[in-house]
């Protein structure tokens, strides 16, 4: 039998080429864990650079959409990818996998496209593997799926996207939700919550959370209201245990956004400039005590920006609340950046593209659709934080307009004015709303900032300060109204154009 190792050579003489000892690594990651986004992660740090300038998987089926792992050239979205090759296994079609190979001509350090083949065949088996792991986990997963919407509200002026993401250790679900659906009068109810513990029961809680929110949003009432209704249901309920929620209503036709928070974290706002910003919020979590105590918080969502609701998972999973939003922030800016209609999907992906997930995560997400806006309207609670928000978008229509540089610092200083007053001045007791509205026609520049409060003092509001005394200088027309409903200032200003006429 000496001559079945007669033609044997020690592996040292022929070792194993660095395709074949990539793919072998590829292999052994990939079955390290039913995580694909954390074992694709590692597949792309060993890939790039030292095989291929660019890596991409990016998921089609399944409830884990968008681009799941990007490195090197690729993140960015208009780089060249000269290898597409479709994730296809059992016969169905999971992604797609891209790469930029390398094109310095080293023979050690390149991969021909059947390597790629290759490894995208494997990527496909370890997706297919982990749907399937999921299929077949406890009854909480199965339980978790199908508390979830199955579809969410579609309409042309907003978005909607989401994502559930279960924790590292695959087994152990907790009670993470989100929710959108459409009100009898047209407007749109969210909900987004989290419940203490994890497992069997902390699904069925989030279940009756869900649904008591969604039965309290039928009744007319605000956002704090429903939050109150429910957490009467869940105090009612026998050891329930600590939910933190929130509950948002939506009016499509004007992109305003009304919300309420029960001790969970605040939403985060996306400008089109990219900038962003966290919101305002307060409210005790629901079972905890009798009244949550919420306030109602009140947001336009203008063109081209993305509102994010998220479960605490998503900032936590470093056990730094800091640096996660930190982290989450510049997820935020890399996606308005370069947005992607599966956005709830694509920000996961972006956050725990160099991180891991220890924590269930939900997700939703509203993208304001980009438009030309004829006017400009903007409501917000009266809260300071609230004001550079609505500068920046403010700013942003203006220089669609065709206004010179000086007009546009005017309208822009002027009525900043009138809005700082509002914020400062108008409600003594509590927090109200301001809005601002403006519009252009036959070069004149027409703009409102109305409030519904009660000023502090009780002077005529004509005479209040130096920003009053500013507007006269910037404006061509100012007129102030006040009242016991409330204080509007009109401006009106001549431009450019027609201001010699």
């Amino acid at each position: 039998m000496t001559y079945l190792y007669a033609n044997v050579v020690p592996p040292t003489e022929h070792p194993l080429s660095p395709s074949l000892r990539f793919l072998a690594t590829t292999s052994k990651t990939l079955a390290s864990s039913y995580d694909f986004v954390r074992t694709l992660s590692g597949v792309g740090d060993a890939l790039v650079p030292a095989f291929a300038d660019g890596f991409r998987v990016t998921i089609t089926s399944g409830a884990m959409h968008g681009t799941i792992v990007n490195r090197g050239t690729l993140t960015d979205p208009d780089a060249f990818a000269d290898i597409r090759l479709p994730l296809v296994s059992r016969a169905r079609e999971l992604g797609t996998l891209l790469v930029a190979s390398r094109g310095d001509g080293n023979p050690g350090s390149t991969f021909d496209r059947q390597t790629f083949e290759e490894l995208a065949l494997r990527i496909a088996v370890a997706i297919d593997g982990a749907g399937s792991y999921a299929e077949q986990s406890p009854v909480e997963t199965t339980l978790t799926y199908t508390l979830l919407p199955d579809r969410l509200p579609d309409h042309p002026r907003l978005r909607f996207d989401a994502a559930y993401l279960p924790g590292e250790s695959d087994a152990i679900v907790g009670g993470d939700w989100y929710d959108a659906f459409e009100l009898p009068d047209g407007r749109i109810a969210c909900s987004i919550g989290d419940v203490a513990g994890h497992g069997l029961r902390a699904a069925l809680i989030m279940g009756e959370v869900r649904e008591a929110l969604r039965d309290a949003a039928r009744d007319p009432g605000s956002p704090a209201q429903v939050l109150e209704r429910a957490n009467a249901v869940l105090n009612a309920r026998e050891n329930a245990g600590m939910v933190t929620a929130a509950f948002a209503v939506i009016d499509p036709a004007t992109a305003t956004f009304t919300y309420a928070l029960a001790g969970h974290p605040a939403p985060m706002l996306a400008l089109a400039d990219g900038s962003v910003q966290s919101l305002p919020g307060d409210g005790v979590p629901l079972g905890v005590a009798p009244r949550v105590d919420a306030s109602n918080w009140t947001f336009t969502i203008p063109p081209g920006s993305l509102l994010v609701l998220y479960t605490d998972g998503l900032i936590e999973f470093g056990r730094d609340v800091i640096g996660g939003l930190a982290h989450l922030t510049a997820a935020l800016g890399e996606e308005i950046a370069a947005p992607n209609r599966a956005a709830a999907r694509s920000l996961v992906g972006r956050v725990f593209d160099t991180a891991k997930n220890t924590d269930d995560v939900a997700v939703l997400a509203i993208s304001a659709a980009e438009h030309a806006e004829r006017e400009f309207a903007f409501t917000f609670s009266a809260v300071p934080v609230a004001v550079p928000l609505v500068r920046r978008a403010y700013i942003r229509y203006l220089r669609a307009l065709p206004l010179g540089e000086d007009d546009r610092f005017a309208v822009v200083t002027a009525a900043g004015e009138a809005i700082a007053n509002a914020v400062e001045h108008a409600y003594v007791d509590g927090t109200g709303t301001v809005s601002v509205h403006t519009r252009y026609a036959d070069g004149v520049v027409y703009a409102s900032i109305e409030d519904h409060g009660f000023w502090r003092t009780t002077t005529a509001c004509e005479e209040r300060g130096r920003g009053f005394l500013l507007m006269r200088s910037l404006m061509t027309d100012v007129e102030i109204e006040h009242g016991s409903q409330g204080t509007t200032v009109r401006l009106r200003l001549l431009t450019g154009p027609v201001r010699g006429r």
